[in-house]
Order: structure tokens, then C-alpha cells, then sequence
């Protein structure tokens, strides 16, 4: 028996995962339960500082071994698309090392068991868009030999068939292929048929949509693992293309959205929608065109509580992500503590002012201070008044947490990966491109979390490394 903690009192609180991966990176035997995980009883009173309750049980499988995660980052995807998973993997307590077209190139890919290629433009293949030779042939060459790779939107377009520069790693050919913006935009239902990616979660998921690939029925070496559900909402934000109900229904409801390998062999897993945006960008989607149709029916307060409970670091579609990563066996192996070099293995900081403008911390601070301002003096004129009085309270909260966050951000200048996260996020605040009032706030709170995501790591590192 061992000390066990579940995902049955609080199935939405990602803490359970956070802390079972802290555990794992300290160098703890922590293994797979029914419903969550289980390690020492050494354990226990580390997690009730963690605010985690748990029993005795016993484990399903062998102890776990945390991944070696590259996120690719390079131009062709850019920020904020890499942030977004940046904060869904923090907020599962995963560490992971960016990298460049160039780095994969190189080889950083012998280095790790797990690659994740977000949204952006991977659509063209990534030797032809980022103009570096060798990235395509060093991604195949991993699947090839068994890494496991996870791709979103235009990740997804990139892992399947039908095009030049496509990798061909889905058995299955998008219905919309070089001409992808002929779906839409909208936050959409996912309806998941496979169990262990449904694992402890519900029978549908609401996601963000941009233009990802659409699949029919896959039946051949892929597996679906989940098909389009309901439209929900249509939307404009960043990307003023709104998919409508009707041509949902016409070309995309029933159709596969998510899908596995071309071959049990091909350790792949494409999502078509965006599991890894958060439920900030949800929320400012909704602010976009719930809010200010139902605003006049139903008044400031029911929108007022509709914003305010959106989750933070608690995204239940992040479990979407962990589930996938279980399915792949990317936490299988020797357990032990894990060396979980961040940037790039044996580089640092300094190698990479070269193509990156690093901010330092205070610079960041004033940026996002900066950003802050200019938002509320936009509001009166940009916005009606009952949208910037509702904007305007979403920004006080923000506000406040920035605060409180820069504490610790002020003392974590050693925190590369972050530093460079951050730098990011101010460059993105500080651009000359006009955004809407959501847009804006969407870049202002996409720091806010990945601070907040990362800070609980810190803290229970620090109460583990007592443990």
C-alpha cells in the first residue's frame, strides 16, 4: 500500500497532476492510479501543504518517469501560440526546453522523448517556411524511431498527408488542405470517443477552433479519437474570419478532430481544435459575442459572473493534453529524478540574445504596466459602456495578481525559460499592431497565468524538496 491522492474530490483542480510531477522530478516512485496517482507515504504531509487529501491504495502500473518535452517554438509559430502551451504544460507541473528550427536541425531532438508543435504556420512543412534546411528530416527521423509528438491546428496540418513538406505521420488527408481558411474561427464541442484520452474527463469538451484540419471518418492506419461536436459560438478574435452554425453543420459537424499515428508505431496524436488555449482566451471569445448579445437581455451581473468563474491554471482541457501524453508512453521508462534542462542541453541565456530581445524583469514589469494603461484609456472611447465597465473589472483582478506575482517574478531572474516567455509576452503587449479591447486583454492576461502556473510549480518544488 501507498500513500494515494485522486482526481475524485477535485477533478477540475490540475494540482493533482502538478504535484504527482514535482514529485516524479524530485526524484520520488510515483505511479498511476485508477483515478489519479500514488507514491510514498513519505508524501503525505507534503501534500496537505499542497492542499492535496488522500488514502491508502496501491499502484496500476510501474513509476512513472517525466518526459523530456521539446516545444517548438521557432518562427514559424511564435509567440503567443508556443505560450499557450507553455502555460497548459506548467499547469500540469511539466518542465520542457524550447527550441528553433535551427536546434532541431542540430539535433536537440536526440535529447528528448516528447515534441509538440502548436498552431502557426507548420502548414507549408517547416524547411520551406522557417528557410532552414533539415528540420522536416529531423522530425520524421524521430517519429521514425519512436518519439512521441503531439501537434495542434497547424501542428496537426503539418503530421498528416497531402501536401509537399507534410510529414505524412496521420494516415488521413484534411479535407481543406492548402487553402485552410475556408472553415472559420468559433469555439466549438469536441466529442470524445476514445477512453483513455476521455480518461476522467467528460463525454465533450468546449475548445477554441482556428481553421484546423477537418477529417473524415479515418479508416485506415489512424485511429479517430474524437469528432466534431456542436458549434457554439462564432468569433472574431485576432482572426476576423467567424465560422457560422450553418456552414459548421455543412462541413465540419460529425467529422474527425482528433486522431492518432498512421501506425501504432507512430507515436502521434493531432488535435484539429486548441486544447492548450486556456480558458482566458474562451473567456475573452465569449466577451467578444455572448457577452455583448446577452449584456442588454440579461444585465451586467449574470455577465459579470459568467467572466469571473472562467478557470485560471485549472483548464480542464488541459487533462486532454496529459491524457494524450499517457496514451503516447511518454512517462514511461526508468524512473529516477529527471534532468530537465530547459533552453537547450548545454546552452544558456547568453546563447540566445542572438535571436531573441531579452527583456529584463523590470523592463517586463513596466511593459505590462504600460500595456495596462493604454487599455483603460481606449476603453471609454473603443468600447460601449457597459462591455468597458466589464472589461474594466476583469482588468482590476489582473491588476492585482501582476502585483502580487512580480514579487517572486523579481526574485526568479534565473528562471530562463519564464525570462524568455516573458520577454515574449512584453514585446507582444508593446506592438504597434491595433488590437481590440479583448485582444489586448487577452495579451495582458496570458502573462498573468503563465506566472501564476509557474509559481505553483516553484512552491511545490519547494515544499517537496522537504519532503
Amino acid at each position: 500500500m501507498a500513500y494515494c491522492w485522486s482526481w475524485s474530490e477535485r477533478p477540475d483542480d490540475l494540482a493533482v497532476a502538478v504535484f504527482a510531477h514535482r514529485a516524479i522530478a524530485r526524484g520520488h516512485e510515483v505511479s498511476l492510479t485508477d483515478n489519479g496517482y500514488s507514491g510514498p507515504d513519505a508524501l503525505t504531509a507534503a501534500a496537505a501543504l499542497c492542499t492535496l487529501s488522500g488514502g491508502s491504495g496501491k499502484a496500476t502500473g510501474p513509476s512513472l518517469r517525466l518526459p523530456r518535452i521539446v516545444l517548438y517554438t521557432g518562427d514559424a509559430i511564435g509567440y503567443p501560440y508556443y505560450a499557450y502551451y507553455a502555460h497548459a504544460l506548467w499547469s500540469l507541473g511539466l518542465a520542457y526546453r524550447r527550441a528553433s528550427a535551427a536546434q532541431i536541425a542540430k539535433g536537440i531532438l536526440d535529447h528528448a522523448e516528447v515534441l509538440i508543435i502548436p498552431g502557426g504556420f507548420a502548414t507549408w512543412g517547416l524547411d520551406r517556411i522557417e528557410e532552414v534546411a533539415g528540420v522536416d528530416h529531423a522530425i520524421r527521423e524521430f517519429i521514425t524511431r519512436g518519439g512521441a509528438c503531439i501537434g495542434s491546428c497547424g501542428g496537426a496540418f503539418y503530421l498528416s498527408e497531402g501536401r509537399p513538406g507534410w510529414l505524412n505521420a496521420i494516415d488521413a488527408k484534411p479535407r481543406f488542405t492548402h487553402e485552410y481558411l475556408l472553415t472559420g474561427t468559433c469555439l466549438l464541442n469536441v466529442r470524445l470517443s476514445d477512453p483513455a484520452l476521455r480518461r476522467g474527463l467528460p463525454e465533450t469538451l468546449e475548445l477554441p477552433y482556428y481553421h484546423g484540419p477537418v477529417y473524415d471518418i479515418a479508416e485506415r492506419g489512424s485511429a479517430t479519437l474524437a469528432t466534431f461536436g456542436e458549434h457554439v459560438l462564432s468569433n472574431r478574435l485576432f482572426i476576423d474570419n467567424p465560422i457560422d452554425a450553418t456552414r459548421y453543420g455543412d462541413i465540419m459537424r460529425n467529422r474527425v478532430a482528433i486522431l492518432s499515428g498512421r501506425t501504432p508505431a507512430h507515436r502521434v496524436i493531432a488535435f484539429s481544435a486548441h486544447p492548450e488555449m486556456g480558458e482566458f482566451l474562451r473567456k475573452a471569445m465569449v466577451l467578444d459575442g455572448y457577452v455583448r448579445h446577452y449584456l442588454p437581455l440579461r444585465g451586467a451581473k449574470t455577465m459579470q459572473e459568467t467572466l469571473r468563474f472562467y478557470a485560471k491554471e485549472d483548464c480542464v482541457a488541459f487533462r486532454l493534453i496529459l491524457n494524450a501524453a499517457i496514451i503516447l508512453g511518454a512517462f514511461n521508462g526508468e524512473p529516477g529524478p529527471q534532468e530537465e534542462l530547459e533552453i537547450a542541453p548545454g546552452a544558456s541565456i547568453s546563447d540566445i540574445n542572438d535571436i531573441h530581445d531579452i527583456h529584463d524583469i523590470n523592463a517586463i514589469d513596466v511593459a505590462w504596466r504600460e500595456g495596462l494603461a493604454d487599455l483603460r484609456a481606449r476603453l471609454p472611447t473603443d468600447e460601449e459602456a457597459g462591455i468597458a465597465a466589464l472589461i474594466e473589472m476583469e482588468l482590476a483582478t489582473l491588476a492585482t495578481e501582476w502585483q502580487d506575482l512580480c514579487v517572486s517574478l523579481k526574485e526568479r531572474t534565473g528562471d530562463q525559460e519564464l525570462q524568455l516567455t516573458l520577454s515574449d509576452a512584453a514585446s507582444a503587449i508593446s506592438s504597434p499592431v491595433p488590437r481590440s479591447c479583448p485582444e489586448a486583454m487577452v495579451l495582458l492576461e496570458l502573462p498573468v497565468r503563465l506566472l501564476a502556473a509557474r509559481s505553483r510549480m516553484t512552491r511545490f518544488d519547494s515544499i517537496l524538496e522537504m519532503a
